[in-house]
């Protein structure tokens, strides 16, 4: 059995570790045939006796996770029209009539990537063509499409000259939509990329942690939610932002896990009082109205101020799209970058960014 996962582009290793750890695969990462056939896209082939509705509930617990569907066919396509009727072939030949009847409705989700001579409207229509023509030859009469409230969600994914299609399993909403968001920040970091920083962080139980630009609290409540620390700490500036993180907090039934402070990250050391074992932060990024002299400003007090309050095991995480100007202050205070890896967030390449104290 195959399995097609959505996640976040440049964040691949982080999901393949997840998915190992949360279907409890004793499979080596050869064994399970993994394919990457564009970033942000995981094929994995798992055991075909996997329990297909254990498959299910896991598929909703997923953490650095947005779609999960199992794939159903592959193959070769042409990259020009011709393409359209090797998709409807495709499909057509595919096993899905135990799926659907004259009264399961469904929707085809169609993405392209690459370069075609048609859109992925045509490959929706194509395949959505197949499963009609495919269900009136067996039952007599198709199977009814919604394309607001589907029974079945089929993806029909292309990728240069390849496509695949897939039953989707983890229902409509990407998985990034957590529901405990009732603040929505404006520069507001998906929860799934929160939740892969922490595992950069190589976050532990027992340890501390402190978001000294916490927003809306996306980073502290995936801890709270993932892990047992000791202390959290969400901080900062803005009251408006920082009610906002409380009123998130209560949503995910984190409040009482998190400790939030109204507190400047230039001065840290003012407000927290005992050691640190990893800050991870979503800082402002210069996009949005800042100036460069603020930003290096902003980002060298943070760093001086942050150096104060680590334990001997410290360590800083932050994700940012100014990532040349955030080394090169890191290393102007003596620290080390031991990681970092350029990530897409939304159409946004960033770079999340491991430093310690040298």
């Amino acid at each position: 059995m195959k399995l097609l996962i959505t996640t976040n582009p440049g964040l691949e290793d982080i999901t393949v570790d997840e998915l190992v750890s949360l279907l409890n695969l004793n499979l080596s990462r050869q064994r399970l045939g993994i394919n990457i056939p564009v970033k942000g896209r995981i094929i994995v082939d798992i055991p075909a006796n996997f329990n297909i509705d254990k498959l299910y509930m896991l598929a909703m617990q997923f953490k650095s996770v947005h779609k999960v569907s199992v794939l159903l066919s592959e193959g070769n396509i042409s990259k020009d029209m011709k393409g359209l009727k090797e998709i409807y072939e495709i499909t057509l030949n595919a096993e899905i009539s135990s799926l659907l009847n004259e009264n399961i409705s469904f929707a085809i989700r169609a993405e392209r990537i690459g370069k075609h001579e048609f859109t992925s409207i045509d490959v929706a229509k194509y395949a959505g063509q197949a499963i009609v023509d495919l269900t009136k030859k067996k039952f007599e009469t198709r199977a009814p499409v919604n394309l607001d409230y589907p029974a079945v969600i089929f993806d029909a994914l292309v990728i240069d000259d390849k496509y695949y299609l897939a039953l989707r399993i983890s229902g409509e909403e990407s998985l990034h939509k957590r529901g405990y968001r009732v603040y929505d920040h404006p520069a507001a970091l998906k929860p799934t990329i929160a939740y892969s920083m922490l595992k950069i962080a190589e976050l532990k139980d027992g340890e501390t942690l402190l978001d000294p630009m916490c927003g809306g609290g996306t980073i502290v409540i995936e801890a709270a939610r993932n892990y047992k620390l000791r202390n959290i700490y969400c901080m900062d500036i803005s009251p408006k932002h920082l009610k906002g993180a409380i009123m998130n907090a209560i949503a995910s039934s984190t409040l009482g896990k998190i400790n939030f402070i109204l507190g400047d990250a230039r001065k840290i050391n003012e407000y927290i009082k005992e050691p640190i074992d990893a800050i991870v932060t979503n800082p402002p990024y210069g996009i949005r109205m800042l100036r460069y002299e603020y930003l290096r400003t902003l980002y060298a007090d943070f760093l001086r101020s942050s150096r104060s309050i680590l334990s001997s095991k410290g360590r800083i995480i932050v994700i940012t799209s100014e990532y040349i100007l955030f080394k090169k202050e890191a290393e102007k205070l003596g620290y080390k970058i031991t990681h970092a890896r350029k990530v897409l967030h939304g159409n946004l390449e960033v770079e999340i960014i491991k430093i310690a104290p040298k």
